[in-house]
């Protein structure tokens, strides 16, 4: 059992304290003897009291600190949990960091029950409805992000330790370099306890540059370009189409791995918003590789931007669809430039024909950081997570009801006794 507001407690007991103090001052009337002089005193009653000290009126006594103690209680707040119960939060990774998601299921499955929390993440986290969710999760295409996974995995603890006495948080990830950013070890911060953390298979890394199927776009500047690097290859997981995009290019698009490479040949191959005022820039750069030239600029793109023209702004961005994604290239290389058969144009290529979300870099944490994302200590317990201002006790308002009862069977009883005095 836990209080809402222990020091009412001692607020209650010392006003019962001062209740008892009050009952052993006591007053009454001097008892009448005969006096012969009697007939010399004036005619008119007698008002002396005297004083002793003695417990007097113990059933009043009785009430009133019976009624004293259920407000103190009542305003205390007591709250009831299950004795012993730990809840248990499974954050769980489904991101293009994990080899094999069964492997995932075995590890969760291994130390979860029906009635514990789950949590699932990639680049976006989402509480699920119940642990058996997790039989239909696959994989995702996109980058994880433990700085979410932990933000959620925090907020279902809070939610989850109102009938515990303390709270769990298992993470099951490979903690792959590229899950960590700049908030991950801010938020870690915020939570009082230990996390355990359950290692699972990290993916194969990018070693190879993807394969890229050209289609029936013919030998343009950029098929040559893409050709001359190796990356052409009937049936690859990046399709190049350089013209506007069709249904079936964005169903394929919604399978897991795929990329859809959209990258116009003309101004006329997209259906993007265009600038109000068509302009032109000297350079346009992709992970850290420039081309230079004068690029015509009759587009706006949104998304999350894959490579930037020199003044900032997106000059590729990616949208994901279903289990893959859509990269949207605006950059129009003139067919007579010889722009693509150069070596810059192979660096500033690879980024745009990388994987959903980028690289990847799985490579595992360092052990130090394993070692403080784990943390050390005891279980959390449920007390420090709970919102106590938020909180209510059921049992108050029964309490208060009580103190009620007494408080007017005080005020009978104080009426019984004048009429009998």
């Amino acid at each position: 059992m836990s209080w809402l507001l222990p020091s009412a407690l001692g607020l209650a007991a010392a006003a019962i304290v001062a209740t008892i103090a009050l009952h052993f001052i006591a007053r009454s009337r001097p008892v009448a003897e005969p006096l012969p002089t009697a007939r010399f005193v004036p005619r008119r009653p007698v008002q002396a009291r005297m004083r002793s000290v003695a417990l007097s009126d113990l059933p009043l006594l009785l009430l009133r600190a019976a009624a004293l103690a259920a407000i103190g209680t009542a305003v205390a707040g007591p709250m009831f949990t299950s004795h012993g119960r730990v809840a248990r939060v499974f954050v769980v990774d489904r991101s293009r960091a994990v080899a094999n998601m069964e492997e995932v299921r075995d590890s969760v499955r291994r130390l979860a029950a029906r009635t514990d929390a789950l949590v699932e993440f990639d680049s976006l986290a989402m509480r699920a409805q119940s642990i058996a969710a997790l039989d239909s999760t696959r994989t995702s295409s996109a980058r994880g992000s433990l700085s979410a996974a932990i933000a959620a995995g925090i907020r279902t603890a809070v939610l989850a330790s109102a009938n515990a006495d303390s709270v769990q948080l298992v993470l099951v990830s490979p903690l792959a370099r590229e899950e960590m950013d700049d908030a991950t070890t801010r938020l870690r911060a915020t939570w009082p306890g230990r996390i355990r953390i359950v290692s699972v298979r990290a993916a194969s890394p990018d070693t190879v540059t993807p394969r890229v199927d050209v289609g029936t776009n013919g030998q343009d500047a950029v098929v040559a370009g893409l050709s001359l690097m190796g990356a052409a290859s009937p049936g690859g997981s990046v399709r190049l189409i350089r013209d506007r995009a069709s249904a079936s290019d964005s169903a394929w698009a919604r399978e897991r791995g795929h990329v859809l490479l959209h990258w116009p040949a003309t101004d006329s191959g997209a259906h993007w918003p265009r600038r109000e005022t068509i302009d032109a820039i000297g350079g346009v750069t992709a992970g850290g590789a420039t081309l230079v030239s004068r690029f015509p600029r009759p587009w706006l793109l949104t998304g999350r931007a894959v490579a930037y023209w020199s003044d900032g702004e997106p000059a590729a961005a990616e949208h994901s669809v279903g289990d893959g994604c859509i990269r949207d290239v605006a950059v129009l290389v003139d067919d007579a430039s010889d722009l693509t058969l150069r070596a810059p144009f192979q660096r500033f290529a690879r980024p745009l024909l990388a994987p959903c979300g980028g690289t990847r870099d799985v490579a595992a944490v360092a052990p130090g950081t394993r070692a403080f994302l784990a943390g050390a200590g005891p279980l959390t317990a449920a007390l420090t997570l709970r919102d106590r201002t938020a909180e209510s006790s059921s049992w108050a308002p029964w309490l208060f009801a009580l103190a009620a009862l007494l408080l007017i069977g005080e005020l009978a009883l104080r009426r019984a006794e004048g009429r009998a005095a």
